[in-house]
């Protein structure tokens, strides 16, 4: 069920308020509640494997029991720290205090073996359906023959998401950052959640297990709520729906056949496409969030203007930036081992977070690219753009975020470099730029430019009035209402409407 659905906008929407609204006062009713229509949210198109998302919350509940259990009174990874992993300087005191004092004793303790078997359990899940297939198709290709034969399995909607909030969740468990939850409703809701199962953001524990148990909305709350939700499904159905069509047709064509002007062409208006329609769905959770209580994270801090790819991945897609950080990067020692060590883990990093986004080689190498980036930075690259003008900075920014877009996009890798070469070569083509510019489109790709972080920058307090704004004015109001009706006449008369990281 899509946000931007009339199905969901105008029934089942309406309807969770209503009976949240008329449960107000009982939290357990209405936290049964959440958790039911929730369940019914993910069935509605995902009634497959509905078994697996139970399975994995069975799994996990009795887990996180078991690492409190057979930890008994020896204190928690974490405790002696204060939270071992949420900041690198934590993770130091950590290393220390276990290369120093516990060192051998501490390596196979029960608690720690639970921990690692539970993420073999989530990882397995979410390799299997996921990766399964790419990986027998690569095995085959390499040995020249059918070494196992692909199942065709189809992708659970939203397993990359909520199988690294379980990761999250038992990891810190662990750690003694918060406690195992004994309530398997309060869990089953933490997980499944509606407004952020699909593509997020990936919540921790201890923030929404907060929501969970002590929340009040308030009509101010409500009403902020609600604006954040309209505006981000104007994003989407206004300006990255139309950036879609367009981008999608040119892409159906031979890439050799693509000029080298209409590949940046098509590059630009997938850029903009993607962060309207990614950050477009972040608002919308959060705004379905504040509506019912929950602060969900923010995602996104207007990534295009980061002025190196550093920035850029502190600004885009936070939540899984974090996590990655604080549960892999961190952990295999940040930056505090050595210059190799450090270009290391951040390969790692960057290539995991490719691989997370899909089985494919064009993710990995989408990775790859930017991993290496990443060190070439760490190493002289960010030194020398610093001594330089701002607008230098932005335009390789600029260069390096359509190019890696381009290569994201791509169905295949072989695609993504014969688009590439196109491109960087200004190669003729059958398919030229003309032939998909259009007055409209070019008149969205303008306010797409310009509301995609300059205007923010330009106009700071508009900013701070879309996340920590308690009141919409009168004007305001009005404005919402109008533009809530065209992007539901733009909802109901487009044929375009998924959610690009329904996939991931």
């Amino acid at each position: 069920m899509l946000f931007s659905s009339t199905i969901f906008l105008f029934y089942f929407l309406p309807f969770v308020f209503c009976i949240n609204y008329l449960l107000s006062f009982s939290r357990k009713l209405q936290n049964i509640f959440l958790f039911i229509v929730s369940i019914f949210f993910y069935a509605w198109g995902e009634q497959e494997y509905i078994w697996l998302l139970l399975l994995s919350l069975a799994v996990n509940y009795a887990g996180a029991l078991g690492i409190e259990a057979v930890r008994g009174s020896r204190p928690a990874a974490g405790e002696a720290a204060g939270a071992a992993g949420v900041t690198e300087g934590t993770a130091v005191s950590t290393d220390s205090q276990t290369a120093s004092g516990a060192g051998k004793h501490t390596l196979f303790t029960p608690d720690k073996l639970l921990l690692v078997l539970l993420v073999a359990v989530n990882l397995g899940f979410l390799g299997y359906f996921k990766y399964f297939d790419f990986l027998t198709g690569l095995v085959n290709k390499l040995a020249g023959g059918t070494v196992a034969e692909p199942k065709n399995l189809l992708l659970p909607v939203g397993i990359s998401f909520y199988t690294f909030q379980m990761i999250s969740y038992v990891a810190d468990v662990y750690r003694g950052t918060t406690g195992a939850e004994r309530n398997l409703l309060n869990l089953g809701l933490y997980m499944s959640f509606f407004p952020k199962m699909i593509q997020g953001p990936i919540e921790r524990y201890q923030g929404m297990g907060a929501c969970i148990r002590n929340r009040h909305v308030t009509p101010e709350l409500f009403a902020c709520g609600a604006r954040r939700f309209i505006y981000g499904l104007g994003k989407k159905v206004i300006l990255a729906n139309q950036f879609g069509s367009v981008v999608d047709k040119v892409l159906a064509n031979p890439m050799d056949q693509i000029s080298g002007g209409l590949g940046w062409y098509v590059g630009i208006l997938y850029t903009l496409q993607i962060y309207f329609d990614f950050s477009g769905y972040s608002d919308m959770a959060v705004g379905l969030g504040k509506m019912l209580g929950f602060e969900l994270t923010e995602n996104f801090n207007y990534p295009y203007l980061a002025r190196s790819v550093g920035e850029f991945w502190r600004r885009w897609h936070i939540s899984l930036s974090s996590w990655f950080k604080d549960y892999l990067y961190i952990p295999l020692g940040g930056s505090r081992k050595g210059t190799l060590i450090t270009c290391r883990n951040l390969m790692i990093v960057f290539i995991c977070t490719g691989f997370w986004h899909g089985a494919g080689l064009s993710f990995i190498a989408w990775g790859m690219y930017y991993g290496c980036l990443q060190v070439a930075e760490r190493l002289f690259l960010k030194r020398r753009l610093e001594c330089l003008p701002a607008a230098v900075s932005y335009i390789y920014m600029f260069f390096v975020t359509v190019v890696g877009w381009t290569m994201f996009r791509a169905d295949s890798l072989t695609r993504g470099l014969m688009l590439l070469k196109q491109m960087f070569l200004l190669r003729p083509g059958i398919y030229d730029t003309a032939m998909y510019m259009s007055h409209k489109t070019i008149v969205y790709m303008v306010i797409g430019i310009v509301l995609c972080g300059p205007f923010q920058a330009l106009v700071p307090c508009f900013k701070k009035h879309m996340q920590d704004g308690r009141s919409i004015y009168l004007s305001e109001s009005l404005g919402l209402i109008l533009l809530f009706a065209y992007s539901i006449v733009m909802a109901v008369g487009s044929t375009y409407n998924p959610f690009i990281y329904f996939r991931f």
